[in-house]
């Protein structure tokens, strides 16, 4: 479906109206770059490690940050941002297949149907780059944290599968979704945040894409659809989520690691 006019704060009055959530507020907020702020408190409380998301700031920032001792972490999607990544100076990456939760980390406008899954891109940015490289999408438990390391990761990053864990900070209605997520149930679509993302399909999402509205930019569309979530229906609220969330388990954050260290550990012994 072709696309129009951007997402109007109309579109979704008649779900506030449902809900009792009174009239849709003006959208808010915008994208702001690494500025001196940022670096100024980086460079004071001085954290072992610093990760960007959706591409590096300043080559100036990367060496304000070097010269402070952090360690840098970046996100590709690609071979190409890889590539990239390492000649700006990066001290490692991390490589995000399609299966991943949240937000895609393209920072070079390659289309989603062009990135490849975390199978194809992790041995291709082994190959490419000379720095470490982390796998993250669909980790989720010994035996994918096992392949990823075979196929040359020096780490892995898991993000889905702690969602179900007691310390993890998300709604009932997120823990519910991920509890009964299968291999099928999730889609990637701007029209929530603004910016392409992984969610569990429902109706909200399905709502948005069939309005075909062009979704206001991150962060001022995601200030509209977020009050949604705060009805506690899981049909209108963001439900973040990687494709293999149903191999998730509901347990304490510490338990999981120790189980996920396990379960690779015992994988890896098996092709020792």
């Amino acid at each position: 479906m072709a696309r129009s006019a951007l997402c109007a704060p109309s579109q979704l009055q008649p779900h506030y109206d449902a809900h009792g959530l009174g009239p849709v507020p003006q959208p808010q907020g915008a994208v702001s770059d690494v500025g001196p702020e940022h670096v100024a408190l980086l460079l004071e409380t001085k954290p072992e490690v610093v990760s960007f998301h959706f591409g590096l700031p300043d080559i100036e920032v990367i060496r304000g940050l070097k010269s402070a001792g952090i360690f840098i972490l970046s996100s590709a999607t690609t071979v190409g941002e890889a590539r990239m990544l390492e000649q700006r100076g990066v001290d490692a990456i991390i490589a995000q297949g399609t299966e991943a939760g949240g937000h895609r980390a393209t920072f070079t406008g390659v289309d989603m149907s062009m990135q490849p899954g975390l199978f194809s891109l992790l041995p291709q940015v082994v190959d490419a780059v000379r720095v470490p490289v982390i796998a993250a999408g669909g980790v989720a438990d010994g035996r994918t944290a096992a392949a990823a390391f075979m196929l040359g990761a020096s780490a892995v990053q898991i993000g889905t599968a702690f969602l179900r864990c007691e310390e993890a900070d998300v709604r009932d209605a997120h823990r519910a979704a991920l509890a009964e997520a299968d291999d099928a149930c999730t889609v990637v679509t701007d029209v929530i945040s603004g910016r392409p993302c992984r969610y569990i399909r429902n109706k909200l999402i399905d709502d948005l894409v069939a309005s075909g509205l062009q979704p206001l930019p991150v962060p001022a569309q995601q200030s509209l659809t977020a009050r949604l979530g705060y009805t506690g229906d899981r049909e209108w609220t963001a439900l973040t989520s990687g494709q293999s969330a149903a191999l998730g388990r509901a347990m304490k954050a510490a338990e999981l690691v120790e189980r996920l260290a396990e379960e690779t550990t015992q994988r890896l012994s098996a092709f020792a």
